[in-house]
């Protein structure tokens, strides 16, 4: 009886060991499911999106097909808005930004192999959004240089149908969810701009030696350049470099705009919800350019990246 009682004993203690693994092999395949969505699935839906205590809501389109993935988005409460996306660029907007930053629904490069380097990874059970059954799937941060997420991920497609980011606090930064959806593939007529729907210039490829000459000398673990494009800005011959860096879940991109020798613009921080801006105004071969942060990421790791770029000018000048 006691031999029996020390191998019980000792597989339950196995059995606990083996469990965080487990789920977090479990948590992977259900993230290479949602991956393989965001790339494939075609859907129409109605959305909330919160972050500061404002929220809105918005009606989605959006059609996966051999020619790439098109989005419309349309605001549904409030002043009308509406933006139209081909591969995640953004083409129209009812007002003209100064750069591609628009992206309420978060985004969906999630690389699933590597994750698990960054966060823990955990199933928390089942519910429902929008009268589908969900499996949740909890992230959290290995460091502080990045944001817990909570997915929602739709059992039958693996779509995230919810999402909310929180800080180390706990607090709630940031939510998303769907109201309604429905998985047919969009009319044509749906997925057209309307005449309010401004068109944007089209951005050109950054060349390799100016990403270069830009990227940070600092980057928290796992986070990549991806795309990086040059834009003229509306109505003036400046041009903005914008740099895109992501782990494969929270991203942040580099924004580099030449000032005038009269600019006044001043080095900044803000920050709404989970969204930071950081600002530095910094001098290479002997102009002046604002360097600014923006992303889904803590303020203080912005700060870093932002603040490192001084390093790598000075390296890139020897």
């Amino acid at each position: 009886m006691l031999r029996l009682k020390h191998v019980l004993g000792w597989s339950g203690l196995a059995a606990l060991l083996l469990a965080p693994s487990l789920s977090a092999e479990e948590s992977t395949l259900w993230l290479e499911r949602m991956a393989q969505a965001a790339r494939e699935q075609s859907y129409h839906g109605v959305y909330v999106y919160e972050r500061s205590g404002i929220f809105t809501t918005q009606n989605i389109w959006r059609k996966a097909g051999d020619d790439g993935v098109q989005e419309r988005l349309v605001q549904t409460a409030g002043r009308h808005q509406e933006w139209v996306r081909r591969d995640g660029q953004l083409i129209c907007a009812t007002t003209m930004p100064q750069t591609n930053a628009h992206q309420s629904i978060p985004a969906s490069n999630t690389e699933p192999a590597q994750l698990a380097d960054w966060y823990g990874l955990r199933v928390l059970g089942n519910t429902h959004i929008a009268s589908r059954p969900v499996t949740v799937i909890s992230l959290q941060p290995r460091d502080a240089f990045r944001y817990a997420y909570e997915l929602y991920l739709d059992n039958e497609t693996g779509l995230m149908l919810k999402s909310l980011l929180v800080d180390e606090r706990r607090e709630l930064l940031e939510r998303f969810q769907f109201a309604a959806i429905s998985f047919d593939d969009p009319d044509p007529e749906d997925l057209a701009p309307s005449t309010s729907c401004l068109k944007l210039d089209v951005a050109e490829d950054a060349s390799t030696e100016l990403a270069n000459f830009w990227e940070p000398a600092w980057l928290p673990p796992g986070f990549k350049l991806g795309h990086q494009q040059v834009q003229t800005l509306k109505d003036t011959e400046s041009r903005i470099t914008a740099q895109i860096y992501s782990d494969g879940l929270a991203r942040f991109t580099l924004f580099v705009e030449p000032l005038g020798k009269d600019s006044l613009a001043e080095d900044l921080r803000a920050q709404l919800g989970p969204t930071v801006a950081v600002s530095r105004r910094l001098m290479a071969a002997d102009n002046l350019y604002l360097a600014t942060v923006v992303g889904e990421i803590p303020p203080i790791t912005a700060e870093r990246i932002v603040d490192s770029l001084s390093e790598s000018i000075a390296g890139a000048q020897r």
